[in-house]
C-alpha cells in the first residue's frame, strides 16, 4: 500500500482535496484520513482526526490530509513531521496553501522558491504548491457549478453584475477570489462561508472531471497541483 501525506492550509483545501481524490480513484482502492493540527512553537502539538480512513485488503493507496489551520503553518508542520512520515512508509509529501493575504502577486515567485528551498527529497519527493491567489480562484473557475446553485448564475449574468466572466477569464487573475465567490453567491440570495457544511455543499457541486482536466489546463497553479497528485498514482 502506497502512502501520501498532504499538508493543506485549511478546511476549504482539506474538503476540496479529499473530493478530488475520491473522484479519481475507486473508493475501495483509496483510504483517506483527515487530521486537524494545532499547537506548535511553545505549545504542545495536538492532532484531531476529522474523518477516519477505512482500510481493508482492497486498499492500494492511503492518503493523510493535514489541516494546518493557516497558510503560514504549512511548511513548518510539513518539516516537523516529514521524517516520521518517511519512517512510516510515506512515499510522497505535498503541501498546498494560498498566496493571499500575506503576499502579493508580484511576490509569488519568491514565495514559491522560499517554500521549496532545500526541501528534503530523500525517500519521498516533497513539494509545496500555491493556489493563486486563493483556492477560491479554482472554485470560481469551475463556473458550471454556479448553475446548480441558481439557474440565473450564468457566466454572462455574473459578468453583467460583477464585471468578470469566469468562463472566459482566468480566475487566477482575480485579487480576492473568496470575496468574488461571496459576491456571486449573493446574486442568487445565497452565502459562501467557511463553515464545513457550506464548503462541502459547494465542493460537491463541482464538475470534477472538468476541474482536473479542462480547468487544470487553463489555470497554471491548479494544473501544477493536479499534476503533483497524479505523479503519486502513476509513479
Amino acid at each position: 500500500m502506497r502512502k501520501l501525506a498532504i499538508f493543506v492550509e485549511g478546511l476549504t483545501e482539506q474538503i476540496l482535496v479529499r473530493r478530488m481524490l475520491d473522484s479519481v480513484m475507486d473508493r475501495n482502492r483509496i483510504a483517506v484520513q483527515t487530521v486537524k493540527i494545532t499547537g506548535g512553537h511553545n505549545i504542545r502539538m495536538s492532532f484531531t482526526v476529522m474523518t477516519a480512513a477505512h482500510v481493508d485488503n482492497l486498499t492500494d493507496y492511503y492518503v493523510l490530509i493535514y489541516d494546518c489551520g493557516g497558510e503560514s503553518n504549512v511548511k513548518g508542520y510539513l518539516m516537523a513531521h516529514r521524517q516520521k512520515l518517511v519512517s512510516n512508509g510515506y512515499s510522497m509529501i505535498l503541501g498546498l496553501r494560498d498566496v493571499y493575504p500575506n503576499f502579493t502577486r508580484e511576490e509569488v515567485g519568491r514565495l514559491l522558491r522560499g517554500l521549496n528551498y532545500q526541501l528534503p527529497q530523500k525517500k519521498a519527493p516533497t513539494q509545496i504548491y500555491l493556489a493563486i491567489m486563493e483556492t477560491e480562484a479554482w472554485l470560481l473557475g469551475e463556473y458550471k457549478h454556479f448553475k446548480k446553485v441558481s439557474r440565473k448564475l450564468t457566466p454572462a449574468f455574473i459578468e453583467k453584475h460583477l464585471g468578470f466572466n469566469p468562463a472566459t477569464e482566468n480566475m487566477e487573475d482575480r485579487e480576492h477570489p473568496s470575496l468574488d465567490m461571496k459576491a456571486v453567491y449573493r446574486l442568487a440570495g445565497h452565502d459562501y462561508t467557511k463553515k464545513r457544511e457550506r464548503l462541502i455543499a459547494v465542493v460537491n457541486k463541482l464538475d470534477l472531471n472538468y476541474f482536473t482536466h479542462g480547468l487544470a489546463e487553463k489555470m497554471p497553479s491548479l494544473g501544477k497541483f493536479v499534476n503533483g497528485l497524479e505523479q503519486f498514482f502513476i509513479s
